[in-house]
């Protein structure tokens, strides 16, 4: 369970990885259950979610691809590399 201040750190985390990740021009939603980011390159792709895990961003819970918490614009750059190497498909360029 996390505490109130460690709640809010969380939060604002995850505010400064949606303004980065807006600059590149990923698509960005915000849960209203948890703290959390929904990320998609295109309104037609999967989403995929953002969340702060032990001090580090943390998507792609089956091989736990993750980026330092304290490392927004880096991490918002890894996640946008990501979505464009798996979005690009047959049909679709990278």
């Amino acid at each position: 369970m996390t505490n109130g201040s460690g709640h809010s750190r969380d939060l604002c985390r995850l505010v400064e990885l949606c303004r980065e990740l807006a600059k590149l021009g990923v698509h960005v939603g915000v849960s209203d259950a948890r703290p959390a980011l929904s990320v998609r390159g295109d309104l037609t792709d999967r989403k995929v979610w953002v969340e702060i895990d032990a001090g580090s961003f943390v998507w792609r819970r089956d091989d736990l691809a993750r980026h330092p918490a304290h490392d927004p614009a880096g991490a918002a750059a890894s996640l946008a590399d990501y979505l464009k190497n798996r979005d690009a498909g047959p049909g679709r360029r990278p």
